[in-house]
């Protein structure tokens, strides 16, 4: 399972992931302060292990940002495991990209059990 929010979300993910699954944290973007990071990364490296999975994180970092080709390689085997049913992402809900909006407000409110995805529809 792919986990992009962070924050108290990692503990979801970690429970909906078969044991011996593998949660694979990235972006944190509903991380707040240095504690909090703190509690996360704890809980996805340490807290999955504990309930038999494994946690991993995965960082766009400055590497990347000097040479987009490995992330580049990375995001196209992502892409094709879910082309070819190998990851089944648990989508929410589809809106169309007009309604960015709305889709970060369910996100702030936490009315979504799973990803939010946004078409060009």
């Amino acid at each position: 399972m792919f986990d992009a929010v962070g924050g108290a979300n990692v503990g979801l993910c970690i429970r909906a992931t078969r044991r011996g699954g593998t949660v694979v944290g990235y972006g944190f973007m509903g991380v707040k302060g240095t504690a909090a990071t703190l509690r996360m990364f704890a809980n996805l490296l340490v807290g999955a292990r504990v309930r038999g999975r494994r946690g991993r994180f995965y960082g766009i970092t400055m590497l990347y940002r000097k040479d987009p080709k490995p992330l580049r390689e990375d995001l196209s085997k992502i892409f094709a495991q879910i082309a070819e049913k190998k990851l089944d992402p648990l989508v929410s809900v589809t809106l169309p990209l007009v309604e960015a909006r709305a889709a970060m407000e369910m996100l702030v409110a936490g009315a979504a059990e799973g990803k939010i995805v946004l078409t060009n529809a």
